[in-house]
C-alpha cells in the first residue's frame, strides 16, 4: 500500500471514529441535539460529531507530511480570488435545486410555498453563515484532504463518485439520530443527491484552483436553502425532496458533459 492510500485511509478510520462516537451515543441513549446553538450535552457531542472529518484531515497531515503541509491545507481556506461568478455558484446554485422543486411542487400538486419575508431573508443569510462555519467546514476533509489525494491516481469523476459513497455512509447515523435533518428525508433522494453533489464539489474545488473557502461555502449555502423549505413549510414532502435530487443530477450530468471526467474542470484536477 502507497504512502497516499495509507493516508486516506488514515483519514477515513479516524473521521469515522470521531464522528460515529458521539453520534452513536445520541442515537443509543436517544437523545435529540437542539436547534439552538447552545452547550447541552446532546448539541456537545451531535458538534464534535460534525468535526471528524477536518480534525482528522489535520491530524493525518501533521503526523504524516508535517507542519508546513497542514498550515498549506489550512491556507486554501483563504483562497477568496477565484472570480466573482464562482461565487455566485456557490451561494445561487443550490438556490436553483430549491426553487425548481417549489415550481414543480406548484404546478404539480398544487403545493403553495409562502414568500420569504424580509425577517426570513435575513435570517437565510444567517443560515449561510452558521453552516458555512459548523457543516462547511467538513470540507477540510473531503475536499481539502481527501480529494486532492484520491484524484492523484483517478479521474476527477471517478474520486468524486468515491468521496461521495463516503460521505453518504459517513452521515448514516444522522439517518436515525433523533432532531437530526436527515431522520426526515427520504433515503434513496437523499444518497442519489449526496453523491451527485460530491461531483459538483469537485467541479467547484478543481475550478477554483483548489479553493476551500469556495466549497465551504457552498455547502453552507446548500444546507441553508433546504433549511429554507424548513422555515416557509415546517417540513420537506418527499416529492419536493425527490425533485431537489433529480435537478441535482441533471446539473451534475451537465456539468460532466460540459467539463469532462478527467478535471471536471477547464484545468487540471488538484492533486496532493
Amino acid at each position: 500500500m502507497t504512502a497516499t492510500r495509507r493516508s486516506l485511509l488514515a483519514f477515513v478510520l479516524l473521521t469515522f471514529l470521531i464522528s460515529w462516537t458521539p453520534w452513536g451515543i445520541l442515537v443509543v441513549l436517544g437523545m435529540a441535539p437542539g436547534e439552538e446553538l447552545t452547550f447541552d450535552p446532546a448539541f456537545v457531542l451531535f458538534a464534535i460529531g460534525g468535526l471528524g472529518p477536518p480534525i482528522a484531515a489535520v491530524v493525518v497531515t501533521q503526523f504524516t507530511e508535517g507542519g508546513q503541509s497542514t498550515r498549506q491545507l489550512l491556507r486554501r481556506l483563504l483562497r477568496w480570488r477565484v472570480g466573482s461568478r464562482w461565487y455566485g455558484v456557490a451561494v445561487l446554485l443550490p438556490g436553483v435545486f430549491v426553487i425548481s422543486a417549489i415550481l414543480l411542487d406548484w404546478l404539480i400538486l398544487g403545493v403553495t410555498t409562502p414568500l420569504p419575508t424580509p425577517d426570513l431573508a435575513l435570517l437565510f443569510v444567517g443560515m449561510v453563515i452558521v453552516n458555512s462555519m459548523f457543516a462547511g467546514l467538513e470540507e477540510i476533509g473531503w475536499r481539502g484532504f481527501a480529494l486532492p489525494r484520491l484524484q492523484s491516481s483517478l479521474d476527477a469523476l471517478t474520486a468524486s463518485l468515491v468521496i461521495g459513497v463516503v460521505w453518504l455512509i459517513w452521515h448514516a447515523p444522522l439517518m436515525i439520530l433523533p432532531g437530526a435533518v436527515q431522520t426526515d428525508l427520504p433515503a434513496l433522494p437523499y444518497a442519489i443527491q449526496t453523491i451527485a453533489l460530491a461531483v459538483l464539489f469537485t467541479w467547484l474545488y478543481n475550478s477554483t484552483r483548489g479553493s476551500l473557502l469556495l466549497v465551504v461555502l457552498l455547502h453552507g449555502s446548500f444546507n441553508a436553502w433546504i433549511g429554507s423549505i424548513l422555515l416557509l413549510r415546517d417540513d420537506i414532502d418527499p416529492f419536493t425532496y425527490w425533485v431537489i435530487a433529480l435537478v441535482v443530477c441533471v446539473i451534475t450530468i451537465g456539468v460532466i458533459a460540459v467539463y469532462g471526467t478527467e478535471h471536471l474542470s477547464r484545468i487540471e484536477r488538484q492533486t496532493a
